[in-house]
């Protein structure tokens, strides 16, 4: 299984930026963030029951997705990929079991097809997000998860590099595109994540969500947690879509 490396030469200001980003901004975020757990909440409940052997996390960051899936089925193999070193080199130290590798979604995909693909949180921050779908189809072999935002946009969304929040369907529909099948969608948090909370990031830009998360927002963010349980699993803007291969 190969894929083509990114060299640095090659990276623009805002990849080198995702790329530091996860050793000074998002790895407590995705440990300890409300939103994060609720989505691996969401990923875990669509997967069970699936039969698979072979696992690829497109866009693992630094891991803790795979961290979260690995005990759901311990014989499977697991596979990470990436556009960022920093991440993979985080992601290798938690998990030295698993394998990792470095890719470019808007320019290739694995040789290699997988009997689960979950992609979360990824597509929105890619500009040619159509040939980033091919790609995902291209390694799928059995099942995939994509998870995303949809509905409108706000600003401190933008600024951590969406390009776009989907429309309503439109996962579904790009899926549908590259081949596939859809089993499920799942569109969560209405309402204490979408609108309310998004809206209060929104007023505030954000702020506390990124960086180290002492013991007060680890107990805020627990709190938020436990509030989001109360969410819509059918009406919301973070929107989960399983599909298959035909």
């Amino acid at each position: 299984m190969t894929a083509a490396p990114v060299k640095r030469s090659e990276m623009t200001a805002d990849t080198v930026d995702y790329d530091l980003g996860w050793e000074t901004r998002w790895d407590d975020m995705r440990r300890y963030g409300p939103t994060a757990r609720h989505m691996r909440n969401i990923v875990t409940t669509l997967v069970s029951g699936l039969n698979y052997d072979t696992v690829l996390d497109v866009g693992c960051g630094q891991g803790t997705l795979l961290s979260t899936l690995m005990p759901l089925k311990p014989q499977a193999r697991y596979f990470g990929a990436d556009f960022s070193p920093k991440g993979l080199e985080m992601a290798r130290r938690r998990m030295p079991e698993v394998e990792f590798l470095q890719l470019d979604l808007e320019k290739g995909a694995l040789d290699q097809r997988f009997d689960l693909v979950v992609c979360t949180d990824v597509v929105e921050h890619i500009d040619d997000h159509d040939t980033a779908f091919k790609n995902l189809a291209a390694m799928t072999g059995g099942h995939i998860l994509v998870s995303t935002m949809q509905g409108r946009m706000r600003d401190f969304e933008k600024s951590v590099g969406h390009y776009r929040n989907y429309k309503y369907g439109e996962v579904q529909a790009k899926l549908e595109a590259a081949g596939l099948e859809t089993v499920r969608v799942v569109q969560w948090g209405f309402p204490f994540f979408s609108p309310l909370h998004r809206d209060l990031l929104a007023a505030t830009g954000a702020h506390g969500t990124e960086g180290k998360f002492g013991p007060g927002r680890r107990l805020i963010s627990e709190l938020l947690y436990q509030l989001f349980r109360l969410n819509s699993w059918d009406r919301g803007d973070y929107v989960a879509v399983l599909a298959r291969r035909s």
